[in-house]
């Protein structure tokens, strides 16, 4: 958006303008420069307020919604999820939904300010079809804010018209999409849409902005008929909604948070599309496309045929990936990281739960431990240190090392005090003795699988950090398992697209448990004595040397390629 623009915005608000005024001041220059008629035909909206917008600006029918969704208060915007997409990019999206759906009329359940619509609008034109049939007949659109569907209608009209005033009638409604689905229109196309496409609000349900309470939860599931958990994004729910829209060989595209391909609570959702339509395709834009930073996809759905081959689009530019092999039912989180170059591994045999036990804390743990934490001087009593994700790397404890975030304080020696503990709340004193055993610490949010073993079982974990606890004797067989580039790669398979980078692993206890171990070889004995090496090393040539030497040995172990090795080797974190 032009800079200028975006001052004169920010002007108006203080001002005292609303955001429909200002997006009305913004339809009026568009209808301007058009030569449109000021009578009793033009759409409601070009009679709300008298503001006038700046002469100097390019005005499109684009912009009308842009300006509306720029200027809407940044708490509503993130309390309703609401993320106003790029032109470029709801574009390109259309071209490629709309290059695979037969003919017919589309909708757009969460339309904002139109972007979606608009961008179909383009596409029909090319097929020759007159502006007046698009806006009329085959744009369709529902969204809960009343002000969104006066822009949006209001920019198709603008879109559309020339030397008198094109505007839709009954295409446009303003209704919950998530509780009507088609039945927010009064008469619907009888087949369905040939296309559902558009950018639904993002509801993280671990933010207390976005969050449902569980009656809506549970209306959500009966109405869309799945089991999805209570931490589902309200996004992943306009899936279900746009799948029941769509005619006999209709296409799906709907952008969603990329926590939507590996969210558990997702899951359901995902097995529910796919009994009912094929995943043809999947764009991953990365986390440069919307202004809250949150990295974002979009599965492209079509009619269930018998390819094996996924579709696949990068980033910002939407550029055309080589497609990759899937079969229906495989893990869609290997999308993200087949994407993202990491190799292939197909790992069997037994899983780590078998020698092991693995738990993190939760809520409860983490709020009920702070006020128990101090620093080592100032503890009087019996203490343990308290190893937050920060102070893990690979072997390396750096625990009074440097400064470290806990609890929104800055740390360096960071201790439980037991003593206090046991008599402020005996429930998570028992809770933190049980963590003092044998065991290996695993760090989320890292670039590779990040372990640090505790032997003496002298640590406190803090949450998200994964505790595997396990007999004295597998403390490094285990360590090297976790450590070796196979691990790493199968993690990145099964649980990208959860941490806050696409190129970053957050793995919950339940996968770190699921990973496959080696047989019991030479080569997996061998790796875990060079764990065992890089742990006691005091320098950064012995540390880097160990590490080396035990992926090497760890892939020989898994039967894995050089590829792997390289790949994992490029990854890991340098010594600090």
């Amino acid at each position: 958006m032009n800079p200028s623009l975006i001052e004169w915005l920010k002007k108006s608000l203080r001002d005292g303008s609303t955001p429909i005024q200002i997006a009305a001041a913004i339809a009026r220059g568009v209808a301007i420069n058009k030569g449109l008629p000021r009578d009793s035909s033009e759409p409601e909206l070009l009679s709300c307020g008298n503001l006038l917008a700046p002469s100097e600006i390019e005005y499109t029918p684009e912009l009308v919604g842009a300006a509306y969704e720029q200027c809407l208060d940044s708490s509503i915007r993130r309390n309703s999820g609401v993320h106003y997409t790029p032109t470029e990019v709801a574009q390109k999206l259309t071209d490629i939904a709309l290059s695979k759906a037969p003919p017919g009329p589309i909708c757009d359940p969460s339309v904002g300010g139109g972007s979606f619509l608009l961008a179909a609008a383009n596409v029909f034109r090319t097929f020759g079809i007159s502006p007046t049939i698009i806006v009329k007949d085959l744009l369709w659109g529902i969204d809960l804010d009343p002000d969104a569907i006066r822009v949006t209608k209001t920019a198709l009209a603008l879109w559309a018209s020339e030397d008198q005033w094109v505007v839709t009638d009954n295409n446009l409604v303003t209704a919950n999409s998530l509780e009507t689905g088609i039945d927010a229109f009064q008469s619907p196309p009888s087949k369905g849409f040939s296309a559902v496409i558009g950018n639904p609000p993002f509801q993280n349900q671990l933010q207390h902005q976005t969050v449902r309470s569980l009656d809506l939860t549970n209306e959500l599931r009966e109405r869309w008929k799945t089991s999805a958990g209570p931490y589902a994004d309200t996004a992943g729910f306009f899936l279900l909604v746009g799948s029941s829209m769509l005619s006999e060989k209709g296409i799906l595209l709907m952008i969603q948070p990329q926590s939507f391909l590996s969210a558990a609570d997702s899951l359901p959702i995902r097995e529910n599309l796919e009994e009912q339509l094929g995943l043809m395709g999947m764009w991953i834009g990365g986390s440069d496309i919307f202004e809250a930073g949150v990295h974002v996809c979009a599965p492209i759905f079509g009619p269930i045929g018998g390819e094996s081959q996924l579709k696949l689009w990068e980033g910002p530019e939407i550029e055309e990936r080589p497609p990759i092999n899937r079969e229906k039912k495989d893990n869609w989180t290997e999308i993200i990281s087949a994407s993202s170059g990491v190799p292939c591994v197909n790992l069997q045999g037994p899983e780590l739960k078998n020698i092991s036990s693995s738990t993190a804390g939760f809520r409860d743990q983490f709020y009920g431990l702070k006020d128990y934490v101090s620093e080592k001087h100032l503890c009087q009593g019996d203490w343990a240190p308290l190893i937050t994700v920060g102070m893990i790397d690979p072997f390396r404890n750096r625990w009074g090392q440097g400064a470290f975030r806990y609890a929104n304080k800055s740390w360096v020696e960071p201790v439980v005090d037991l003593d206090a503990l046991k008599k402020g709340n005996l429930e998570l004193f028992h809770w933190v003795k049980d963590r003092l055993r044998p065991k290996i610490l695993v760090a989320t949010q890292t670039k590779v699988l990040e372990v640090l073993p505790d032997p003496e079982g002298s640590l406190v974990p803090s949450t998200p950090v994964i505790s595997v606890e396990c007999d004295y004797e597998n403390i490094w067989l285990i360590s090297a398992a976790l450590s070796s580039p196979a691990a790493s790669a199968t993690a990145f398979a099964r649980a990208a697209g959860a941490a806050m980078s696409s190129d970053t692993l957050k793995l919950s206890a339940t996968q770190v448990s699921e990973i496959p171990l080696p047989e019991r070889t030479v080569q997996w004995e061998q790796g875990a004595e060079y764990a065992q090496q890089a742990y006691l090393a005091d320098s950064e040539s012995v540390w880097a040397s160990c590490l080396h030497k035990l992926g090497q040995e760890t892939a020989k172990a898994y039967e894995t390629g050089n590829d792997v090795f390289e790949w994992w080797l490029n990854r890991l974190p340098a010594w600090r």
